[in-house]
């Protein structure tokens, strides 16, 4: 080594020794953010801790002014400074040792898809879907969540929130409005997943803030099942359809018996009854029955006004009259037709010779004895 080369190293070596007296401070390493629903914390790592270290944050929004906020601490919550969740945020870390400073280091991030670029190394920040019910009816899985701005109380997210719900190759999507108490829809499944476990994708989109989750739903086994309000309807049925069955089967019978005739009135007699009745055949008019002991007003020997003596004949035939005590009328005219009538009961024959004898013209200036009418039968 030459004389003109050892004050270069000597010089080199007398730099390496007064460096950390010079002054340097480290920068901040690991800088990194962690944004979820609103709440965004700063965190850094930092090698070379002293008495009097501290740390400036600088926070720079891209459509407002910038602030600077410091600790000693080795994290930082910034989302006081952060609260628009549309806007872009830089944010740069600097340690200070006394009267010295490190360079800084920065770091950007933001809630709105509108400013985010993956080339940039941007933190994309995460807003959580809001919890989901699930039930499974017969064809369908009926999912029910609340409005974000419900949960979250932020005035950005009152308005439309927009979100689809997939399943394999099946996608759903709807929207709902912050005055809605709840955002219901109905997924439908395919019958093959009866019996297993489906695994659903939420993906949601509010004031360009996009959120997601997944929720796994379970489809039991279609069973048939009876529920007390079908057992009850199923009862009430049945019993309604017999009830007109019963009613339909009474109101039959009730047109066959109403044709059935009254019973006759001589049935409804004592057997000791029908022998006082003598029916002419051509008067059906009784006379009224006299009381037993009565005595008839026409007498065997009451014609003493020139009548015929009543023959044997008559007598039976006046008898027969009076049955059981009871007087009966007779028609008061007889035709002869009806008199010769074999097939006539209840009228007594008399013969022609028990008439009186009178003298009768057969023809001109030829007279005979004959027999005139017999007298009425009484």
């Amino acid at each position: 080594m030459t004389m003109s080369n050892k004050p270069v190293v000597h010089f080199g070596v007398f730099c390496a020794l007064l460096l950390p007296v010079c002054g340097y401070v480290p920068s901040p390493t690991n800088v990194s953010v962690v944004c979820h629903n609103f709440v965004n914390v700063l965190y850094w790592n930092y090698s070379n801790p002293t008495e009097q270290l501290k740390f400036s944050v600088n926070i720079d929004p891209y459509m407002s002014e910038s602030q600077t906020a410091d600790t000693f601490q080795t994290y930082l919550d910034i989302s006081s400074y952060s609260r628009d969740a549309s806007d872009d945020y830089s944010v740069s870390v600097t340690a200070h040792d006394g009267q010295e400073k490190s360079k800084s280091v920065s770091i950007t991030f933001t809630y709105s898809k509108d400013f985010f670029d993956e080339s940039k190394h941007k933190y994309k920040c995460s807003l959580d879907f809001p919890p989901v019910n699930a039930s499974v009816h017969k064809d369908t899985i009926e999912v029910s969540f609340q409005h974000p701005f419900l949960l979250h109380k932020q005035s950005i997210l009152n308005e439309e929130f927009g979100y689809t719900i997939t399943h394999n190759e099946q996608k759903v999507s709807n929207s709902c409005f912050e005055d809605e108490d709840l955002c219901i829809v109905d997924f439908p499944f395919n019958q093959s997943a009866t019996g297993e476990c489906v695994q659903l994708k939420f993906e949601g989109e509010i004031a360009g803030i996009l959120s997601y989750t997944y929720r796994n739903v379970c489809v039991p086994q279609q069973t048939p099942e009876t529920s007390q309000a079908g057992l009850l309807a199923a009862l009430l049925g049945g019993g309604t359809v017999m009830l007109f069955i019963f009613m339909g089967i009474v109101w039959l019978f009730w047109r066959k018996w109403s044709k059935i005739p009254p019973k006759p009135e001589f049935l409804c007699r004592s057997p000791g009854q029908f022998n006082t009745m003598l029916v002419s055949p051509h008067e059906s008019t009784v006379s009224p029955v006299a009381p037993q002991g009565h005595t008839p007003l026409l007498k065997e020997d009451s014609f003493s006004y020139g009548s015929p003596p009543i023959s044997p004949t008559e007598k039976d035939c006046k008898a027969n009259t009076i049955l059981n005590d009871t007087v009966v009328d007779l028609p008061e005219e007889v035709s002869e037709e009806d008199v010769n009538d074999d097939n006539s009961e209840g009228f007594c024959r008399s013969s022609d010779y028990d008439s009186p004898k009178f003298l009768q013209e057969m023809s001109p200036g030829d007279i005979t004895e004959g027999y005139g009418p017999r007298p009425p039968v009484l």
